[in-house]
């Protein structure tokens, strides 16, 4: 069946290239654009297409080229051709992308270093402050601020009451409060 839709296929491109390169796209059309994708991964949807786009192109006009008798498919020739056009795309998009003198360019990080640290040390210091907490309090606090549970789940889980649950979140809270201003947070 393969064999019927290359050989209809190469007979409509050089008989009739409208009909023969849309059977074409539908046909290969998902494959030219993942081979498109693949090779220029880091480019713009646009450069993709015109890369997909140009390599039916260069199969319509070097159609006259393709040798039935080799052992080269329809589908493969399709694929070099494609190929070769992402590839050549890339470099010519390689070309145009303008190089700044060191000079120029900004050096500074996009993140602010030393915010992003105090955030791992009081994350860390509230970690240690929870895990300081008596049973079933952490497991409460575990829960309910890292596991985001309801606390009527929470009840269930632990063989509590609800409002013991709440209670002790209540609390849990204002020993936490002063344990992290203890340590400076």
């Amino acid at each position: 069946m393969k064999e019927n839709i290359e050989e209809e296929n190469l007979q409509l491109l050089r008989s009739n290239p409208e009909k023969g390169l849309k059977l074409a796209l539908e046909t290969y059309g998902g494959s030219v654009m993942t081979i498109c994708r693949n090779i220029l991964f880091d480019c713009q949807p646009e450069d993709i297409e015109e890369a997909a786009a140009d390599s039916f192109i260069g199969l319509w006009r070097s159609i006259g080229g393709f040798r039935e008798d080799s052992e080269c498919s329809l589908k493969s020739y399709l694929y070099g051709i494609t190929r070769h056009t992402a590839l050549d795309k890339r470099r010519r998009l390689k070309k145009q992308s303008p190089v700044l003198p060191i000079e120029e360019m900004q050096l500074e990080a996009p993140v602010n270093i030393e915010s992003c640290y105090y955030r791992k040390l009081s994350a860390c210091i509230l970690h240690e402050a929870v895990n300081q907490m008596d049973e079933p309090d952490r497991s409460i606090f575990i829960l309910r601020y890292f596991y985001f549970e309801k606390i009527k789940d929470i009840a269930a889980n632990l063989r509590l009451a609800p409002k013991a649950v709440e209670n002790r979140l209540y609390y849990g809270k204002n020993k936490l409060r002063q344990m992290l201003l203890e340590k400076g947070i």
